[in-house]
């Protein structure tokens, strides 16, 4: 009997214990959901959207030359020296000119010689027609004495061009800057026969720098010469007139070029690369998100989350996009997004679909 009463009093002393247990601890766990704050944005289909384009190219010279002698011979001096700063018409090289004057000499002496026989032919024309006129002489004598300052004449004309063709290879022997510039390179040294037409420096021209920029051909048929466009040359940025854009395209990069005069305050460099930056208009159906509202997909597509409002609570919902370009922090999208979407701009990491929401920034 004692035995059964112990065993009766240790269970109505566990259970009073437990409903005094129950009694004093708060529960810790809710039923509720809470949902959370989220900041959305307004999505608005376009047609098309605005974007900037770069294009490459490169700064050239006004004038680029290639300078050489129009005659052959040995090189005597070349006083021009790379990046030396040329004005026009001083000397940039010399040839050896002995042997030219030799032959300038040598036709200056027959000219003098074939002057005096004209002028000898001129007397015997002379007299052979007094004599004609009194009966003394022949009609065929005269004739020949005419005839013979005639041909004296011709040949005094052809001594001069010799004359003065051996005068002009004197002259070109010295080769003279055709305007005013920096010598770039030098092709050749003291002593070398060159022959006609080799170069022997190159000469830029300092002013008047064009930007020449390959375009693609339907982007150049936009392109109005004498229109300014923006040109960015390292850290600078500027306006710079079209003068003109090439009907030709380039077989190796299938552009066409447009060549932009660069303004005086550029001051760039023969060669340095300049970008053409364009805002074009591109006809695509979509609208434009923060980047920071989009999650990687699947199969190269992008997900956001789309608020989606029932009659008792506002909940999240996955919408699929594919992104047509990408602008900073901003991309323009298309995809399953009906016009006027309020998408949730950002948070994502904290959210799935079916979360409770509550949207702000509406």
């Amino acid at each position: 009997m004692k035995s059964l009463a112990a065993l009766i009093a240790a269970i109505a002393l566990a259970w009073v214990t437990a409903q005094l247990i129950d009694a004093n601890v708060d529960p810790t766990l809710t039923e509720t959901r809470r949902p959370l704050p989220v900041a959305v944005v307004h999505f608005e289909i376009s047609d098309q959207y605005q974007r900037r384009s770069s294009y490459v190219g490169t700064v050239k010279a006004g004038r680029d030359s290639q300078l050489a002698f129009e005659v052959g011979g040995t090189l005597l001096s070349v006083p021009a020296r790379e990046g030396m700063e040329i004005a026009a018409g001083s000397t940039i090289a010399t040839l050896d000119t002995e042997r030219r004057l030799a032959q300038l000499r040598e036709a200056e002496a027959e000219l003098q010689r074939i002057q005096a026989d004209l002028e000898l032919a001129k007397l015997k024309r002379s007299r052979f027609e007094d004599l004609l006129n009194r009966g003394l002489t022949s009609q065929q004598e005269f004739d020949a004495a005419r005839l013979g300052e005639q041909a004296l004449a011709q040949a005094r004309m052809s001594s001069r061009a010799r004359r003065d063709s051996a005068a002009l290879d004197v002259e070109k022997s010295t080769l003279r800057a055709p305007y005013s510039g920096i010598v770039a390179q030098r092709y050749v040294q003291e002593g070398t026969v060159v022959a006609p037409g080799t170069p022997v420096l190159r000469f830029l021209e300092q002013s008047g720098f064009e930007a020449h920029v390959g375009v693609p051909a339907s982007v150049g048929n936009r392109l109005t010469a004498g229109k300014s466009y923006g040109i960015r040359l390292g850290d600078q940025r500027f306006q710079a007139v079209l003068r003109g854009v090439r009907t030709d395209v380039d077989p190796t990069t299938l552009t066409v070029g447009a060549v932009f005069l660069l303004p005086e305050a550029a001051s760039p460099m023969v060669g340095e690369t300049v970008l053409l930056e364009l805002e074009e208009s591109v006809a695509e159906r979509g609208g434009w998100l923060p980047l920071s509202a989009l999650t990687a997909g699947n199969r190269g597509l992008w997900d956001v989350l789309v608020v989606k409002a029932g009659p008792s609570e506002t909940i999240a919902i996955r919408e699929s996009v594919e992104i047509l370009h990408a602008s900073n922090e901003r991309v323009y999208v298309r995809g399953t997004l009906p016009d006027q979407a309020l998408v949730i701009a950002g948070g994502l990491q904290r959210l799935s679909p079916g979360s409770l929401i509550d949207p702000t920034g509406i």
